[in-house]
C-alpha cells in the first residue's frame, strides 16, 4: 500500500496542471451539490414551519367573547379529522399577543385596548390540501367577519422547494457527469504516457487490481480535496451569513448550524465525490486493461 501511495503522489506531481484541473472541477461540482443541499434543508423547514402555524384565522364580530360560543364550528372542523391543531384566541389574549409584538413602540400601546380587537380561532391543517375543506367550514359559520388565509402562501413555498429540487439535481447530474469525463481523460492520458510502466508490471506478474490501484487513488484523491475545499468553502460562506440571516431565520432553528452537523455533512461530501472520482478513474482504467 505504501508502494501504492508513492506511485500516486508520483502521478499526481508529474503532472500538476492536470491534477488543478480536476480538483478545480470537483471543487465546483462539490459545492454546487452543497449549495442545493442546504438550499433543500432550508426550504423544508421553513415549510414545516409554516405549516405548524395557523393557517387560517377567523376573526369574529364583538358578540363572540368566549370559547362556548363556537363550540360548535370547532365540533365541526374536529369531525373533518382534517385539522391538527384548533385554537381559540379571545380578546385579552389577543391583546397579550398584541402587546408582546409591540412591546418596543408605547405609542402603539396606548391605542389598543381588548374591546378594539376581535377573538379569533387559528386553524392548521394536517396537509395543506385540506385547507380548502376548512376554509369552507369557517366561511359557513355565523358572526365570522374576515379571514387570514395562508394557502398561496404555503403553495408558493411547496413550489419553489419541488423547483430546488428538480432544478438542483438536474444541474447537479451535470456536473457529475462533467467530472466524471474529466477525470476519465485526464486519468486516461497518464496511463498512455505510463503504457510502458503499465507493461512492464503486469509482465512481471502484477495482478490488475495492483496496476488499479495507483490510479483508482489518484481519482479518489481528486475528490477528497475537492470536498474539502468546496465543504470550507461553504462553511465560511456560512459562518460570514449568519449574524446577517439570524433575524430573518427566527424560529426555524437553522443557524447558527451546529458543529457535529457540518462534520456530518463532510463526511458525505468525501463520500459522494470521493465516489465521482474513483468511478471515473476506474473507467479509464479498465478501458486500457480491457485493450
Amino acid at each position: 500500500m505504501k508502494h501504492q501511495l508513492t506511485i500516486t503522489w508520483q502521478h499526481i506531481r508529474r503532472s500538476p496542471y492536470q491534477a488543478a484541473a480536476a480538483i478545480m472541477i470537483m471543487t465546483l461540482t462539490t459545492f454546487v451539490g452543497l449549495f442545493f443541499f442546504f438550499l433543500s434543508i432550508a426550504s423544508q423547514k421553513t415549510l414545516t414551519y409554516l405549516e405548524q402555524k395557523p393557517q387560517v384565522i377567523a376573526f369574529f364580530n364583538d358578540t363572540v367573547t368566549s370559547q362556548d360560543q363556537v363550540a360548535d364550528i370547532i365540533v365541526q372542523l374536529q369531525e373533518t379529522n382534517k385539522a391538527a391543531t384548533i385554537n381559540f384566541v379571545s380578546k385579552d389574549q389577543a391583546l397579550k399577543i398584541y402587546q408582546e409584538r409591540n412591546k418596543s413602540d408605547p405609542l402603539l400601546l396606548e391605542l389598543v385596548s381588548a374591546s378594539t380587537l376581535p377573538s379569533s380561532l387559528e386553524v392548521s391543517a394536517k396537509n395543506v390540501a385540506d385547507l380548502p375543506a376548512l376554509y369552507d367550514i369557517l366561511k359557513k359559520a355565523p358572526n365570522v367577519e374576515d379571514f387570514s388565509y395562508q394557502k398561496d402562501v404555503v403553495n408558493s413555498l411547496i413550489g419553489v422547494s419541488d423547483n430546488i429540487r428538480k432544478g438542483g439535481a438536474g444541474f447537479l447530474a451535470f456536473l457529475v457527469l462533467t467530472s466524471l469525463f474529466t477525470i476519465l481523460t485526464i486519468v486516461g492520458m497518464k496511463i498512455a504516457l505510463r503504457k510502458d510502466e503499465v507493461e512492464i508490471e503486469r509482465l512481471v506478474g502484477a495482478s490488475s487490481w495492483y496496476v488499479r490501484t495507483p490510479f483508482l487513488m489518484e481519482g479518489f484523491f481528486y475528490g477528497l480535496v475537492g470536498a474539502v475545499v468546496s465543504w470550507a468553502f461553504a462553511y465560511l460562506l456560512i459562518y460570514l451569513a449568519t449574524p446577517v440571516l439570524t433575524p430573518y431565520f427566527s424560529g426555524l432553528s437553522l443557524l447558527p448550524v451546529p458543529p457535529l452537523f457540518m462534520l456530518a455533512v463532510l463526511g458525505g461530501a468525501i463520500f459522494c465525490a470521493g465516489l465521482v472520482g474513483v468511478v471515473g478513474s476506474f473507467m479509464a482504467v479498465w478501458r486500457y486493461l480491457r485493450n
